[in-house]
């Protein structure tokens, strides 16, 4: 499925009552000052408020590698850093209610979840990925996050170069790569992610606590969503990844 060509940010603070957190489970679930609300894109108490909001380890690398390729003429920009809950069950609620009018509900989901996250698990919830472009080059018509725009001729195939040579000096590693035995999501060329601390984000979100409190929110389609397909999910699309990212 197509990306729209910028996908906003979201600047809202942590959602009303309506998906709120047990407390008891709030409680149970704290590690290296992550909470719940934060793996649940509910909060921004883990972000550094700019232009586009990461947290802030994340943001303080970001810099640094950004500064490094321009020395060698890439402006990294990013498309997409920070997404809230709320923001997430806007993306995910557009494309269900549209497919569900000619798919069923397996089929929908199975269309969604090939590049969008259930909301609630997506990593862009955490502040430490980024979809990045090349702000130094003519930006193509159209949709910007296309795998064409990142190989051969295509106008951000030297950021990505530059990318495969440099990010992991400044702690970021590509996300979905395009290894065939890898399951989940597809390949994105443009995801990277801050391993010192998505590490921990992804450690939490694999324990039962989270599951637990992911549990108590509520979006269009939840309903179809059973516990045996949400095991599946965090299995294969959770742990999906670069193996560079899995925590120790």
């Amino acid at each position: 499925m197509n990306r729209k060509r910028f996908i906003q940010t979201s600047t809202l603070v942590a959602i009303g009552t309506q998906f709120s957190i047990n407390s008891k489970l709030l409680s149970l679930f704290s590690y290296e000052n992550i909470e719940i609300e934060n793996l649940l894109g509910l909060s921004q108490s883990h972000l550094k408020s700019d232009t586009i909001l990461l947290e802030k380890d994340t943001y303080e690398a970001f810099l640094e590698m950004k500064s490094k390729a321009l020395e060698d003429r890439i402006d990294l920009r990013i498309a997409s850093g920070y997404r809230s809950f709320k923001h997430q069950k806007a993306i995910w609620e557009r494309k269900f209610n549209q497919l569900i009018k000619t798919h069923n509900s397996t089929k929908a989901i199975s269309e969604i979840i090939t590049y969008s996250s259930i909301p609630g698990t997506s990593r862009h919830h955490w502040g430490t990925e980024v979809d990045l472009i090349d702000d130094y080059v003519n930006l193509p018509d159209g949709d910007l996050l296309m795998e064409e725009n990142y190989h051969g001729n295509g106008p951000f195939s030297k950021m990505r170069s530059w990318m495969d040579e440099n990010a992991e000096n400044f702690g970021f590693e590509l996300v979905y790569t395009k290894n065939k035995n890898r399951s989940g999501f597809n390949y994105e060329p443009w995801h990277y992610s801050f391993a010192p601390k998505s590490k921990s984000f992804l450690k939490l979100q694999l324990q039962e606590n989270y599951k637990k409190a992911w549990g108590n929110l509520k979006f269009d389609g939840k309903s179809k969503l059973t516990k045996k397909f949400m095991d599946s999910y965090f299995n294969d699309y959770g742990t999906g990844i670069n193996p560079s990212l899995m925590p120790s």
